[in-house]
């Protein structure tokens, strides 16, 4: 089986002590719908592996509400038990199929999914959920810089990451290009171009209109969240571009 990430050993952690009640960062989420969530990733995944692995048809992908209605309804102490022993299913199930077809590729959410991608996914879900309810102490500082957990982002998620901002574009017929700078990562573009907006990493280190972040302060932003800390974000944009990139990046 594969070993619990140090993400998810973190979520745990923070979880557990966590009154059920208590209001996320993420919007309309308390702590128990954060929970809901994670078993539902996890359920979710067990779901289509299961099948795959046993040569059947793989189902479709439901939603987030299909999934998770029946875990919000579980008392709390419930739901945690069963997130330990989901989330433990999972790695049990992600390791089967890797150990047997390490390339393999799945259809997830109506597009293709590496399996391995799984890892790599669910740490940004552990790790991200877990600032949800914790915020911006030191453990989340350092499990959000890891540079992987962006790359996954980027390059799982890059254009979904801005499908809901686009919604909220206040110039969306408008050309746009901005850099979102760490030291020691790669800077990322944010660009609208004929009407298609991307988060990629850039090919170079050109100067042109930026916003300064920590590597943690980053991998939030992106997911349109904000760090409690001040200072954490420097912008170097005109007033209307830093809106508009704020719009952009306003949440999955």
């Amino acid at each position: 089986m594969i070993e619990r990430s140090a993400e998810a050993e973190a979520f745990f952690t923070a979880i557990e002590v966590t009154a059920p009640e208590l209001v996320s960062a993420c919007d309309g989420w308390t702590a128990h719908e954060i929970a809901a969530h994670i078993t539902g990733n996890a359920v979710e995944i067990v779901r289509h592996l299961e099948p795959y692995s046993q040569g059947d048809p793989v189902p479709k992908t439901r939603s987030f509400e299909e999934r998770e209605a029946p875990l919000r309804a579980l008392a709390h102490a419930d739901l945690l038990a069963r997130l330990d022993r989901d989330e433990q299913r999972m790695r049990a199930v992600i390791a089967d199929v890797l150990a047997r077809e390490p390339e393999a590729v799945i259809p997830w959410t109506g597009r293709q999914m590496a399996v391995a991608k799984f890892i790599p996914h669910m740490r940004n879900e552990h790790a991200l959920h877990r600032w949800d309810v914790v915020g911006d102490d030191s453990a989340s500082r350092a499990l959000l810089a890891e540079s992987d957990l962006v790359d996954h982002s980027v390059g799982v998620l890059g254009a979904i990451l801005l499908v809901a901002g686009r919604k909220h574009d206040p110039d969306p017929d408008s050309d746009f290009r901005v850099r979102l700078r760490s030291v020691g990562q790669p800077d990322l573009l944010v660009t609208v171009e004929r009407g298609n907006a991307t988060l990629v990493w850039a090919a170079d280190e050109r100067d042109e209109p930026s916003v300064e972040l920590d590597p943690a302060a980053r991998q939030l932003f992106i997911w349109g969240r904000r760090p409690d800390d001040h200072g954490r974000l420097r912008s170097h944009l005109a007033q209307a571009d830093l809106a508009r990139l704020q719009a952009l990046l306003s949440g999955y």
